[in-house]
């Protein structure tokens, strides 16, 4: 689930390139977009993600290709960390299925039910399929990211906050003392009191506001260059699509809405329509080393 950055040169100029992670790929930007203007065309920054559920030893390179398809690749140097992950119960119950499963499926009509009143089957579809078609829309969404960076500094962990859940928490649903579902949780809930606001952990432009299916009203701001953040279970939105905000700025405020226990925060970074851990891009030692460390001796001014 951790976040790279790499700054290279492409010829020609003009060539589609990023780098390769398996099968994903990471869409290379204009240097000039992070500050870096050296009037070298060529130069080019991309970000990029070994994401959680991707082997140690998945292929990462560097890779440019034509207009005809044509295809050249790069080696990059880099060593990866193994990183286990937490294992958790969710106890699902009547009571919760009753008051999370109408609301979900009234405002989600892309997603077909057999029976809506068969609360149990009805939930697990929610978790299955409209997860999968959630995880389209933010991929989508991937697409608006503006070619240059946005954000400035560290990413901010909303303030007096509890992490209730972590990044790729591997969660097991129980319901009448029987397994009955297997998700990953890609993101942290951090809760603190009802209703409280939540502000932009770095600057952007919001490219989501509104229901998001498992994510009830959620926000999701591009910070550029492939790089966004999720807030999801809001009780209420206070920004629009097309906003430019600034860090701490007010979104709206934590809430239950989507599949959400209580009341708190969903957040997640993503990366190319990816989600990543919030860890890396909320330590300020992190993004000096791996981002503003990088900029800096490109010849660049960071943002």
């Amino acid at each position: 689930g951790g976040s790279e950055a790499v700054i290279y040169r492409v010829n020609p100029p003009d060539a589609e390139s990023g780098v390769r992670v398996g099968d994903d790929e990471y869409r290379g930007f204009p240097a000039s977009g992070a500050g870096i203007d050296n009037g070298d065309p060529a130069l080019r920054i991309a970000f990029f993600a070994l994401l959680w559920n991707q082997p140690v030893d998945t292929p990462i390179h560097l890779y440019a290709r034509d207009s005809l398809g044509n295809e050249g690749s790069g080696a990059l140097e880099y060593r990866v960390f193994e990183k286990e992950f937490r294992k958790s119960q969710i106890h699902l119950d009547d009571r919760f299925l009753a008051r999370v499963v109408p609301p979900i499926l009234q405002n989600s009509p892309e997603l077909k039910v057999d029976d809506p009143t068969d609360m149990l089957a009805s939930y697990l579809t929610i978790n299955r399929e409209l997860r999968r078609l959630n995880d389209a829309t933010i991929a989508d969404l991937a697409k608006q990211t503006a070619p240059k960076i946005l954000w400035h500094g560290p990413f901010k962990q909303l303030i007096n906050t509890a992490v209730e859940a972590g990044f790729a928490d591997q969660r097991t649903y129980v319901y009448n003392g029987k397994d009955v579902d297997h998700q990953v949780h890609l993101g942290f809930d951090l809760a603190s009191v009802a209703a409280a606001p939540v502000h932009a952990a770095n600057s952007g432009r919001v490219v989501h506001a509104g229901w998001l299916g498992i994510y009830g009203n959620c926000v999701i701001i591009d910070h550029g260059m492939g790089l966004q953040s999720l807030y999801a279970h809001l009780s209420s939105i206070s920004v629009k699509v097309g906003d430019m905000v600034e860090a701490n700025g007010l979104l709206g405020h934590t809430g239950s809405t989507g599949l959400a226990g209580g009341d708190h925060l969903h957040f997640t970074m993503l990366l190319g329509g990816h989600a990543v851990t919030p860890i890396d891009w909320w330590s300020p030692q992190w993004v000096q080393a791996r981002v503003l460390r990088k900029i800096t001796e490109a010849g660049g001014t960071p943002p």
